[in-house]
């Protein structure tokens, strides 16, 4: 166990001694689809790796790659803060670069979400338009 981020996170979760419920709602996530980011369903995105940090001070270096230590005492400098980072002008850019990057992530991952529910949307519309003609019939 520990292999890849997603059970990493349930170790986190463990470690911490809470259950799926209380840690989802813990970073703003419902306990389903906290579950889901555990089994692998789905990956962490940008804004719930911001969450993890700041709410529990969890190490992303070890949540990603494995190195380190889980969890940090302070925020290092190299890990953003959700709440002053993006107001803070003397924040160190390697935070602000690192912010961005998590940013850019969730935003990829949303456009594909969309455009996923924009297929199925339009799959939908072909089912409904099939199905008034076989009635009309």
């Amino acid at each position: 166990m520990g292999n890849n981020e997603n059970e990493r996170l349930k170790l986190i979760r463990k470690a911490l001694g809470y259950s799926q419920l209380d840690f989802a709602q813990s970073i703003g996530l419902t306990q389903g689809g906290y579950s889901d980011i555990e089994r692998g369903k789905n990956g962490l995105s940008g804004k719930v790796k911001l969450m993890l940090i700041n709410i529990h001070k969890i190490n992303i270096n070890y949540l990603e790659k494995n190195q380190g230590e889980m969890f940090f005492i302070e925020t290092p400098p190299d890990q953003p803060e959700v709440v002053n980072t993006t107001s803070d002008p003397n924040a160190g850019s390697d935070t602000k670069d690192r912010m961005i990057e998590l940013l850019q992530a969730d935003i990829k991952r949303l456009n594909a979400e969309r455009d996923l529910y924009i297929e199925l949307l339009q799959a939908k519309d072909k089912t409904i338009a099939a199905l008034e003609r076989q009635l009309k019939k």
